[in-house]
């Protein structure tokens, strides 16, 4: 399991697991996820979503990723109470291309939602976990137009890869994101590992690795 770098700011766990770890030690599937940007309040119904959020003490929520990147979130309420969601952001919900609702990608609705409820952006504790980053991320300029939609583009997020072709630093414009809608940068506690260059530790669709993947989770304790 690799842990966030970071203080927690109410006592929780969180983490982001690997190839190595146990398959008991997962959450318990909630969604069915579908590289949109939909963020839903976690129950025992297993719903169509990219990422959930909650309040309850005790109930483990997570994202299954493969090359994605998991994203954790924790911070306070007005009221006073703990809030934790974890998000799937591949490039489609990273951008929120195609999307039938309005609201930008999924980070940005997972934050509107925190907001929504009392929060304020610059007291989240968050991380990216592992992902195929920059080096190995090759895109077609569809996938560069649309994250150059987002107002917190930036152009070296986009660079050349040995093909000739365009590669996108996916944890660089999620956290280009974070640092636009007021996120703390002293509270970010990412693992930034390369799904493509751990094989050992970590699963990858791209490497051909179809049905495992890994999981981001958070549970409020």
């Amino acid at each position: 399991m690799l842990i966030p770098e970071v203080e927690p700011p109410f006592p929780l766990t969180w983490g982001f697991s690997t190839r190595l770890d146990l398959p008991a030690e997962s959450p318990e599937r909630r969604l069915n996820q579908v590289h949109r940007c939909g963020v839903a309040e976690a129950s025992d119904a297993v719903v169509e979503a990219d990422g959930l959020w909650t309040t309850r003490p005790g109930l483990r929520i997570g994202v299954r990723v493969a090359d994605c990147v998991p994203v954790l979130l924790a911070g306070t309420l007005a009221d006073g109470r703990p809030w934790a969601a974890a998000l799937h952001a591949g490039w489609r919900g990273a951008t929120g291309h195609d999307d039938p609702e309005p609201g930008g990608g999924i980070l940005r609705r997972g934050v509107a939602r925190y907001r929504a409820l009392g929060g304020h952006p610059p007291h989240l504790t968050w991380a990216f976990g592992p992902a195929i980053l920059a080096c190995h991320f090759e895109v077609g300029e569809e996938v560069i137009a649309a994250a150059r939609q987002d107002p917190a583009w930036r152009e070296d997020l986009r660079s050349v890869g040995p093909s000739g072709k365009a590669h996108l630093d996916l944890h660089g414009f999620l956290r280009a994101q974070a640092l636009d809608l007021g996120l703390d940068p002293s509270k970010e506690g990412s693992v930034a590992l390369c799904t493509m260059c751990r094989p050992d530790l970590l699963y990858s669709y791209r490497r051909g690795e179809t049905t495992d993947r890994q999981w981001g989770w958070i549970e409020i304790s």
